[in-house]
């Protein structure tokens, strides 16, 4: 099993207590806490990246950006599958694409990445970091 890759890492402030290998996103909403990161909820939120430890609220968060990450699956799902955030407790599902442009009836979906190698409900696994609009 090859080593996981944990760079790059960009320091945030963490909005609430975060466990590791969670996708966050930023706060936003023209916030004056730029530099916050949330736990992202839905295949709704545009992911920055993965948690790497475990952090205290208000406090510095290490968030990788790129590169390869642990990833905990929220259902089954095989290697190559894009990935998404698929419950609030920040467990990935496998995603597809609908082929539809996004419009009121196909919101905005993201992925996080792309697993590399399968995965169990409840189970880690590793994800090449690729944030990017899912349509």
């Amino acid at each position: 099993m090859s080593k996981l890759q944990f760079r790059p890492r960009v320091a945030f402030t963490a909005a609430s207590a975060l466990i590791p290998y969670q996708p966050v996103s930023l706060l936003g909403g023209a916030s004056a806490l730029d530099d916050t990161v949330v736990r992202s909820g839905s295949v709704n939120d545009l992911p920055i990246g993965f948690t790497v430890a475990s952090v205290a609220a208000g406090a510095a968060a290490a968030i990788l950006l790129g590169g390869v990450a642990k990833g905990v699956a929220a259902a089954s799902l095989g290697n190559g599958a894009l990935v998404g955030v698929g419950s609030t407790n920040g467990r990935l599902i496998p995603l597809t694409a609908s082929g539809a442009a996004s419009v009121a009836n196909y919101p905005v979906r993201y992925i996080v990445g792309v697993a590399l190698e399968d995965a169990v409900d409840a189970g880690e696994f590793k994800v090449l970091l690729r944030p990017s609009q899912l349509i």
